[in-house]
């Protein structure tokens, strides 16, 4: 799978902000930027469109959590594609890209091909805290 877009639409410090993640055949991404800039909130909200949003999350600080929304385009090894939006919610979560139709997680299974959000977090998704974590299970 690679992930061809990240759409922040109302996501922690984010509104309707895009990373276009198309470049390239493949997909190593690495996100920089000062302090502050939102990269484990990009982090968060891809894990978020992926998994679902927890039901207490701390990213509704500019966002109420009925407004909040993540969306993203992804692309599987045999070239189909899938846009989604992901809200907050108790079920029916995972929208068409319009946000009115609801999709089957399965469609989302499908591209992520057995990766559980334990694996993807240790594999895909290292984050500062996860690197802090693992240097501390090292020494």
């Amino acid at each position: 799978m690679k992930i061809l877009s990240l759409d922040l639409i109302a996501f922690g410090p984010f509104t309707d902000v895009v990373l276009d993640l198309s470049a390239g055949r493949e997909g190593l991404h690495i996100v920089y930027g000062a302090n502050e800039a939102g990269k484990s909130s990009a982090l968060r909200a891809l894990r978020n469109l992926l998994y679902g949003i927890p039901e207490r999350s701390s990213d509704a600080f500019r966002h109420p959590f009925p407004k909040m929304r993540v969306g993203g385009t992804l692309r599987s090894a045999r070239g189909a594609t899938l846009s989604v939006v992901r809200r907050k919610g108790r079920g029916g979560t995972l929208r068409a890209s319009d946000d009115n139709a609801t999709v089957a997680e399965s469609e989302l299974d499908r591209f992520l091909n057995g990766v559980d959000a334990g694996f993807f977090g240790k594999m895909f998704g290292i984050g500062y805290e996860d690197l802090i974590a693992g240097g501390r299970e090292i020494v």
